[in-house]
């Protein structure tokens, strides 16, 4: 795709300096170039996660993407251990930015459904939407008393959450420190979205909701 891209730039250029008489500008080039290859890759993958200033900064972003690809087949979910709880969560937009939805649902270590949540956030940054979903998964896990000093652990292919520790955003936390003293533990693990599509459904369920739903199971 990288070839079409440089091709397609390139004939474009040249047109330009042949026809109309302009100046080769190549760093407009480059840029046209990442564009042109960013939009692309969105009509092919909606999933792909970087902006053409993502690419600009950093083609790294592109090679670990492109490289996950390929190892996503057959990729299952997996139950926590005995007597540990597994939230899986997933955010969905429509735009960036754009409305945001957030979903989740729990299970045991048999992988039985007991709890599900589904709703709006409004038009956040995708970060923030990420960590507000955190924080309705322990709101919810410190509802129910079942839950209480067990092992929690919360999956999504969020990798800012992951990568970034949600723990450090005091502010947005604050109001969840205490609620985390109900459990025994609280781990954080990444997963690709082909393990959790019913939190993404859930996620794209939310985007349309006028209020917050959650139930348990």
């Amino acid at each position: 795709m990288l070839f079409f891209s440089v091709a397609w730039s390139l004939w474009l250029l040249r047109n330009d300096v042949i026809f109309k008489k302009k100046i080769p500008d190549y760093d407009t080039l480059f840029f046209l170039i990442i564009t042109q290859l960013c939009l692309w890759i969105k009509a092919i993958d909606p999933d792909f996660p970087y902006l053409t200033s993502d690419m600009l900064g950093c083609a790294k972003g592109l090679i670990r993407w492109t490289n996950t690809q390929k190892l996503r087949t057959g990729v299952i979910w997996s139950p926590p251990m005995a007597n540990s709880f597994k939230w899986n969560m997933d955010g969905s937009s429509l735009g960036k930015p754009g409305p945001l939805g957030i979903g989740g649902v729990l299970r045991n270590y048999n992988g039985i459904l007991l709890g599900i949540f589904s709703l709006p956030v409004g038009i956040l940054d995708s970060n923030v939407a990420e960590l507000r979903a955190v924080v309705k998964v322990i709101e919810l896990s410190a509802s129910n008393c079942l839950l209480h000093h067990k092992h929690i652990i919360i999956e999504s292919d969020f990798a800012n959450v992951i990568n970034r520790r949600p723990w450090l955003h005091h502010k947005l936390f604050s109001s969840v420190k205490r609620l985390a003293s109900c459990f025994g533990s609280i781990t954080f693990s990444h997963s690709f979205r082909e393990s959790n599509h019913m939190a993404d459904h859930l996620a794209k369920q939310g985007l349309h909701r006028i209020s917050d739903f959650a139930a348990w199971l």
